[in-house]
């Protein structure tokens, strides 16, 4: 055992505790078993992958933040600003910073979706499918092609998805009028119900969050979201 596997196993336990859970709530939470999270915490040699898997539902994020216990109040992101500054001098901090955010940020919106999708027996994959029905606008339909093209998925998998909504009665499949050897996908209302729930549920705290922004603050962090990923997509076609 280091002394830096064993101080990464007592915060990781602190920020257990902090968050109010079990090793077992923890294990189930990461998907893993629950000696494996008590082995962690005793900072056993452990694999990399498995400290970040388990550290990820608490919002830790090893390696790129120093493991630390969190509460509410704190930001995690910004107490490792001088650390990123003495290992990198010739980069800006708030760089890594925002690497950070956008991580955990990235963490909460899947969680948040699958949470309350999950209410509805459906998966996260399956909720964009009925949100790009209801973006299409009345009256909430669409070709599984228009959908496959939508959506960047190879038809096989677009069944797959249709196929499960249908069962749960979120989607109809009916002949199409204009080609009948093709098929329109409807939105029911049930699964408007469902789109409805997921950004009104009191476990959709990514939406509140957002909703409770100022409108200005929310049009700033658009827009610096829409550059970030126009420059991303430009350096990754150069």
């Amino acid at each position: 055992m280091s002394e830096r596997d064993d101080c990464a196993g007592v915060a990781l336990k602190q920020a257990r505790l902090a968050a109010g859970l079990t090793q077992r709530e923890l294990a189930r939470r990461a998907g893993v078993h629950q000696p494996q999270v008590a082995r962690l915490e005793r900072g056993e040699d452990v694999q990399v992958s498995l400290l970040t898997r388990v550290a990820a539902p608490l919002g830790l994020v090893p390696g790129l933040v120093r493991l630390q216990a969190v509460d509410g109040s704190r930001d995690i992101v910004e107490a490792n600003v001088d650390t990123w500054r003495v290992a990198w001098p010739q980069v800006d901090p708030q760089v890594f910073a925002i690497l950070a955010r956008l991580a955990q940020a990235g963490r909460h919106v899947e969680k948040a979706i699958e949470r309350t999708a999950a209410l509805h027996g459906m998966s996260g994959r399956e909720v964009v499918v009925l949100g790009a029905l209801r973006r299409s606008g009345p009256p909430y339909e669409s070709t599984p092609t228009g959908l496959k093209h939508l959506l960047w998925l190879s038809l096989p998998g677009l069944k797959k998805r249709l196929d499960r909504l249908e069962a749960l009665g979120m989607v109809t499949r009916a002949s199409n009028p204009r080609d009948r050897r093709g098929l329109v996908v409807r939105l029911t209302p049930k699964g408007h119900a469902a789109l409805e729930d997921l950004v009104t549920h009191p476990q959709a705290i990514v939406y509140r969050a957002l909703l409770e922004m100022a409108p200005g603050d929310r049009s700033q962090l658009s827009a610096s979201l829409r550059d970030l990923l126009v420059r991303l997509g430009s350096q990754q076609r150069a």
